[in-house]
């Protein structure tokens, strides 16, 4: 709990999700490990352009069709109309840097037959620019810390995610936030919108924002 936190709340954790890459879809797991910089894997591989700029869905929203899954040690992708490509989970080819939003770290890039992948698969509805795309790996020697605007004096870490090392969501808030959008007229939205890695029940809506 933070200094401004109830401690009458009772929560349960009803789901827990990593996003392996960065802006494709995620995996949702029976059990995960913390670490440092969050749960165990999210958010750590990324997509780049040649220059070693992150890319997302923002660019190229056929991302969100790539399908992680972890299989024997390796990290597994599928899409459609691609052979799956399969990348040992501690694999890594030559250094690389890369840049995330403003923070510009130290990397691995994970060679030619991923690179050759994601371009295949992203790249015939890519804009100008980004018709060559690579994927990199979190260095896990590099502390690449969140905004301390928002963390203040506690530091903390996190690896390719856009700030901070977990994103916490309540079931309560979502269902909220569709009964307003029904009431507008607009249909429900799935909470794999919002992309958090732990999902809460047992609260009112909003509830998370004092944990």
């Amino acid at each position: 709990m933070n200094q401004t936190a109830s401690s009458d709340l009772n929560a349960t954790i009803e789901e827990l999700w990593v996003y392996p890459v960065k802006s494709c879809a995620g995996v949702r797991l029976p059990e995960a490990e913390l670490s440092g910089t969050g749960l165990t894997y999210d958010r750590a591989w990324m997509v780049v352009d040649e220059q070693g700029d992150f890319v997302s869905q923002r660019e190229l929203p056929r991302m969100a069709l790539i399908q992680p899954a972890f299989r024997m040690g390796q990290l597994q992708l599928k899409a459609p109309g691609m052979l799956a490509l399969h990348l040992a989970l501690d694999a890594a080819e030559k250094p690389a840097r890369v840049r995330v939003w403003d923070d510009e770290v130290e990397a691995y890039d994970m060679g030619d037959v991923a690179a050759q992948w994601f371009t295949d698969f992203l790249a015939p509805d890519a804009p100008a620019g980004l018709q060559r795309l690579r994927l990199a790996r979190f260095d896990p020697a590099v502390m690449r810390r969140c905004d301390p605007a928002w963390t203040g004096e506690r530091e903390s870490h996190t690896q390719f995610a856009d700030g901070f090392g977990l994103l916490v969501a309540s079931q309560a808030s979502l269902d909220e936030l569709n009964q307003r959008l029904r009431a507008a007229g607009h249909a429900p939205v799935d909470m794999r919108r919002f992309r958090p890695n732990i999902v809460l029940g047992g609260l009112t809506a909003h509830d998370e924002d004092r944990c």
